[in-house]
């Protein structure tokens, strides 16, 4: 006698279901996945470029015999100047100069606040910008830009704006002792060319030490592996609350 052993296989729907529910999942963990990574891949340039800041100004401190850095970030010193003694201790460092517009890596371009909260007439407003002089273009992408300032110690009247960014009339006074200021960009032009995202800013301060302007926003990335930003462009209308 012949052993005939039945075979059962799946029928087209079971398969179609099946490939149903596998595009469902798909779509639902792809782009968390993705997103997950993006942020792995900023945290870990925004570290290497903080390391490598500090790494390059404790350098030229140590070459040059300094007490502290403020014998790079000299108030008798441009930016253009500034930039250039830094890039001798960052290998193949270039400089952009203010005569250097031309270049792709030279021109200026803007920032963006962390969150939109800042608006004028209506849209949302630039938050800073990375200007030509004083800057640096790095083999890794990594541009640094140097603001050196003439003075420390310095005070300033500000402008008061409304919530909508319409001026109030009414000032208020802040003293500054920033000698310098160091914008960070870990990825160049690429974007999103934002605050607390790819973009950190430095203040050089008169005691001869630095600092982050917004300690949370860089220590979101050094110490916690987060990238924290709203993401919007600079233009859009303002989101009525």
């Amino acid at each position: 006698m012949k052993n005939y052993s039945s075979k059962k296989g799946f029928t087209l729907a079971e398969v179609l279901i099946t490939i149903g529910i596998i595009g469902v999942v798909a779509a639902l963990t792809i782009p968390t996945l993705i997103k997950n990574y993006q942020e792995k891949v900023m945290v870990s340039k925004v570290k290497q470029a903080h390391s490598q800041l500090m790494n390059a100004i404790q350098l030229y401190v140590a070459k040059n015999n300094c007490q502290n850095m403020l014998c790079l970030f000299d108030t008798k010193k441009t930016s253009d100047e500034v930039a250039a003694e830094l890039a001798t201790v960052i290998r193949k460092a270039q400089v952009c100069t203010s005569a250097d517009t031309a270049k792709k890596y030279c021109k200026f371009y803007e920032f963006k606040d962390n969150k939109p909260t800042y608006k004028v007439d209506g849209v949302y407003a630039s938050g800073d910008g990375m200007v030509t002089s004083g800057r640096l273009y790095l083999p890794n992408g990594m541009l640094i830009t140097i603001k050196q300032k003439t003075q420390c110690v310095v005070y300033y009247e500000y402008p008061v704006r409304d919530e909508n960014g319409y001026l109030t009339g009414e000032t208020v006074t802040s003293v500054s002792h920033d000698c310098a200021l160091v914008y960070v960009d870990v990825n160049n032009l690429a974007g999103p060319n934002q605050f607390g995202a790819d973009v950190y800013k430095y203040s050089v301060l008169d005691t001869g030490k630095i600092e982050p302007s917004d300690k949370k926003l860089l220590n979101n990335a050094l110490l916690y592996n987060k990238i924290e930003y709203t993401p919007y462009e600079i233009g859009d209308p303002v989101e009525e609350d």
